[in-house]
């Protein structure tokens, strides 16, 4: 047997999304909060119906059993008495062939029988029966019937307890008794049925496009609760009735609730005010329910005050009221986790990095778990010595607690658990933006255990051999090698996670241009334009992001990085021998992507200089290996025969000396003679 309520939910689920604006299919991004900073400070996240309207009662003390997939439990119909089974079966047959009358009559067997014989089918029967009621009277009758038979030990392997809540709730919406049937539907729901919620949604759907239900309904603290959270979960969403939109109920829905004396969930519609834009209404109820949601919004009320301290201290507090698993994500719309205390830690940091506080403010993006944020911050504003700083203060990410956010980087066969860990892609980072400010035997020490060892140490290596080379070609093989592990694991060991090469997204996509590709679709509200001049960034960042760019600000910077050692290295040798034009190749190449005018540049300094190498050669494309040997052996077929003229002219000197010396001695003295001579 299929329930009537689980065919009904199973029915409607791909309702109970609400219809917004999206953006086209696309590549998945994971979430950033300071790529918006003015639409992060105006945003008030909205939560999840169906997880709010699960707990606007405590989980009853009755474990009773839900069951709601299609298909029943293997065994559910076998098991009982021969007499309670056939009288069952009986029932149901008459049932189904549309005798309910006799279908009636069998069921009430059942339930007569001597309690040791009915075990089994004893719930299934009070259910049909209520099923099959002459009167909304009895229909409940039997309904509550079935949860005291459970509760008396009776077995319910079809999860008829919780069922027939929702049963006896239709019921009561059929006699108008609204604030009955959410009572019901509350409980059902607090069990954990999907059904429950769904009619939850349903209900307060209904009330809000029928204001003479929705005021009697509203007379009861959980109808509000639930009208409240209808309005804070799915204020944007779109209403149909009978396939056409409606105009949103929301507005009038808001004014309903506020003449509500003592309104139960106050905060939820503060929170719905501020989605709407009725900030009076935002003001009015902010602060009546101390939770972490009613916080947040007094947070955001704050800084329309342009009360930046108290806008802080609320954030804190809303921090501190959010348990550290929850999560909004919503099934089959979020790709990634929408935990409303890592959001409300990401808010903080940009009220830090507005203050120009910048340590502060990594440590809230490293408690928000965003990656994107906290790579921003590490990179490009944080120095050298305050990441450090950091890494030994936070030096796990204890009990994986950033784990959710991070399993976005598995998504690749080539990633591996490092890539989830937090203090790992820190350290990494921080290896990268070491080796880029020359710091190689430093930056080793942050790549050791990962499986970029090796190449950042092949590159250290490269490098101290060029600086300790005794000859110009040893220098210039020894920069090609660190020419080649630039280029080819330049993004692993060189390149930033974030602008210019994106290594977070393994560089294949240019977030730069997709934020400027969607930023004319940024939706214009009104909290965007009551925050406008709220300021989200200073001078000093802007400073320290200039002064922490990689040496290129191309995007795969580290492809300039590699063209820069391999032309280096043609500097060194010989500018008609193969290995200078092979060189120069290399160097052409490992641009011919990202700076065509290097390229040219090169290629004019090739024609110059350079000499024509034989066989299959296109300049900056297919270039042979530099010929270092060739090179050496040159220099020393060279250096010999002057090293032998140098000698020669040595001793050749020497012996000259002696001569010329006695030469001036007996010149000088004829002078001396004659001198002599003419003056006696």
């Amino acid at each position: 047997m299929l329930l009537r309520s689980v065919s009904t939910c199973l029915a409607v689920l791909v309702l109970l999304t609400p219809v917004r604006r999206a953006r086209a299919c696309g590549p998945d991004f994971p979430p950033e909060l300071l790529s918006d900073r003015l639409g992060t400070m105006a945003e008030l996240p909205d939560g999840v119906f169906m997880l709010e309207v699960s707990r606007l009662m405590p989980k009853p003390a009755d474990a009773f059993l839900v069951v709601e997939s299609v298909q029943e439990p293997e065994g559910a119909r076998t098991g009982g008495g021969a007499r309670e089974t056939a009288l069952y079966e009986s029932g149901a047959k008459a049932f189904h062939t549309g005798n309910w009358q006799e279908a009636r009559a069998r069921f009430l067997e059942v339930l007569t029988l001597p309690i040791e014989e009915r075990r089994r089918f004893s719930t299934f029967a009070a259910f049909m029966l209520g099923r099959t009621a002459d009167s909304a009277t009895e229909a409940r009758l039997h309904f509550s019937q079935v949860r005291e038979l459970v509760r008396q030990g009776f077995e319910d392997p079809l999860g008829l307890a919780v069922a027939s809540l929702g049963e006896e709730a239709r019921v009561l919406l059929k006699e108008d008794d609204d604030a009955g049937a959410i009572r019901l539907y509350v409980e059902q729901a607090a069990h954990g049925s999907v059904s429950g919620q769904a009619s939850l949604l349903f209900v307060a759907r209904m009330l809000a496009l029928d204001e003479a239900r929705l005021r009697k309904a509203l007379r009861e603290p959980l109808a509000q609760r639930l009208l409240t959270t209808y309005a804070w979960t799915r204020a944007k969403e779109t209403v149909w009735v009978d396939g056409e939109a409606q105009s949103s109920p929301m507005p009038r829905l808001l004014e309903a609730l506020a003449a509500v004396p003592g309104l139960a969930g106050a905060d939820r519609l503060a929170a719905s005010a501020w989605h709407s834009g009725r900030f009076d209404l935002a003001e009015r109820f902010a602060g009546q329910e101390k939770t972490a949601l009613d916080a947040w919004v007094r947070a955001k009320l704050a800084l329309r005050r342009g009360d930046r301290s108290s806008a802080e201290q609320c954030l804190a507090e809303a921090a501190q009221g959010f348990p550290e698993a929850e999560d909004w994500s919503r099934i089959g719309i979020d790709e990634h986790p929408r935990r409303p205390r890592a959001r409300v830690e990401g808010e903080r940091a940009l009220l830090e990095l507005a203050r120009g506080d910048f340590y502060p403010a990594a440590e809230h993006a490293l408690a928000s778990c965003s990656w994107p944020d906290l790579a921003y911050l590490a990179e490009r504003v944080l120095t050298v010595d305050e990441l450090q700083r950091l890494l030994r203060a936070h030096a796990s990410d204890p009990a994986g607690r950033c784990a959710p956010e991070l399993a976005f980087f598995l998504w690749n066969e080539a990633h591996d658990k490092t890539d989830a860990d937090l203090n790992t892609r820190l350290r990494v980072l921080l290896g990268r933006r070491l080796l880029r400010n020359g710091r190689g035997q430093e930056a080793l020490e942050f790549f050791r255990g990962t499986r970029w060892e090796e190449p950042a140490r092949k590159y250290v290596e490269a490098l101290d051999r060029a600086q300790s080379a005794w000859s110009d070609v040893d220098e210039a093989q020894a920069l090609y090698s660190a020419a080649q592990l630039a280029r080819t694991q330049g993004l692993e060991i060189l390149g930033t996670e974030v602008t210019p090469d994106w290594g977070f997204m393994d560089g294949r996509f240019d977030l730069d241009a997709w934020h400027k590709e969607w930023e004319p679709y940024i939706e214009p509200t009104a909290a965007r334009s009551v925050l406008k001049d709220v300021p989200v960034t200073t001078e000093a960042e802007k400073v320290r992001f200039t002064t922490h760019a990689p040496p290129h600000p191309l995007r795969f910077h580290y492809r300039s990085t590699a063209a820069d050692l391999a032309e280096k290295a043609a500097e060194l040798v010989p500018p008609r021998s193969q290995a200078y034009a092979a060189l120069l190749c290399h160097a052409a190449r490992f641009v011919s992507s990202t700076d065509p005018e290097r390229v040219q540049r090169l290629w004019r300094t090739y024609v110059k200089r350079g000499a024509n190498i034989p066989g299959v050669f296109q300049f900056g494309q297919s270039c042979p290996e530099p010929d270092f040997e060739r090179v050496r052996n040159q220099k020393l077929t060279l250096q010999w025969p002057a090293r032998r003229l140098s000698t020669l002219a040595m001793v050749g000197g020497g012996m000259l000396l002696p001569v010329a010396g006695a030469f001036f001695f007996v010149r000088r003295r004829r002078r001396e003679t004659k001198s002599q001579g003419g003056g006696q």
